[in-house]
């Protein structure tokens, strides 16, 4: 990682703007500007086109330019503006469909892990004594729709990963701006379930940071009942243990008064 003044161990947290002060974030494909004037914040932003670049580092530097000089402008006006900007990652506000590199079979009794990296947003805010106003959320990678279901109507609008998850956590590439979620499968069912895709319940999970700052949920747990047409999901209320030290970055989207959830098996698994 690449850190400039202010020095920073990660690219989130809080961050001081003295009036006309413009600062810059490059996380992967996206470069975001933000600017504090007396009565407004500017935010703009744009995305690298080179999608092959997926590079692991990331800066935030004070900087002469306007918001004005990037494609995507925001204004936000204000009686008057406080000094402190708060940027937090949160993760998709919809499931995330993911891929193996190749389809498998897992046989009847059979269990594995996969790790699976979504791609991330991130909230800006402002922070003062009395109140924290969020401003502006941006996807640092716009992951493509995609739906996901038996039939075109029956099923959800969800987003389609960038990336395959992998069986071994070394193979997955470790980025900044993604997040890893370790998904235990078990194939409770009398016959063999073959993989192709899987529904990732992005908006049900909480958002860690470990000690390196890569970026965790909690592992997820999707059992196939016995009857095949039935998937038990359960999502742990602690982070993973692959994961080092954590702290919690954000809660999930939507709550829900459960941990474990039954779905039908088509809705999970493809």
């Amino acid at each position: 990682m690449t850190n400039d003044t202010p020095a920073k161990a990660s690219w989130w947290g809080d961050f001081d703007f003295a009036c006309g002060q413009s600062k810059q974030w490059s996380i992967g494909h996206l470069t975001f500007i933000v600017q504090r004037l007396k009565n407004e914040w500017l935010i703009a932003y744009e995305r690298a086109d080179d999608y092959e670049n997926n590079g692991i580092n990331w800066r935030v530097i004070d900087t002469d330019l306007s918001a004005e000089s990037l494609t995507e402008r925001s204004r936000y006006v204000f009686q008057g503006t406080g000094g402190l900007l708060r940027i937090t990652p949160k993760l998709a506000d919809r499931p995330i469909i993911s891929r193996p590199l190749t389809p498998f079979n897992l046989t009847a009794g059979e269990e594995v892990t996969l790790y699976v990296s979504s791609s991330l947003w991130l909230e800006i805010a402002i922070v003062s004594a009395q109140q924290t106003i969020a401003l502006k959320e941006i996807a640092i990678q716009r992951p493509s729709d995609t739906w996901f279901g038996p039939s075109t109507l029956e099923g959800e609008l969800c987003y389609a990963s960038t990336s395959h998850c992998r069986l071994n956590l070394e193979e997955l590439p470790q980025r900044p701006h993604r997040a890893i979620t370790p998904v235990h499968i078990h194939n409770t069912a009398d016959t063999t379930l073959t993989l192709e895709r899987l529904n990732l319940p992005a908006p049900l999970l909480t958002l860690y940071t470990s000690a390196s700052g890569q970026l965790w949920t909690p592992q997820i747990t999707l059992t196939r009942e016995k009857d095949g047409d039935i998937a038990e999901l359960k999502i742990d209320n602690t982070p993973p243990e692959d994961a080092e030290a954590t702290s919690q970055l954000s809660t999930p989207r939507n709550n829900t008064d459960s941990n474990v959830l039954f779905r039908a098996f088509n809705a999970v698994f493809s």
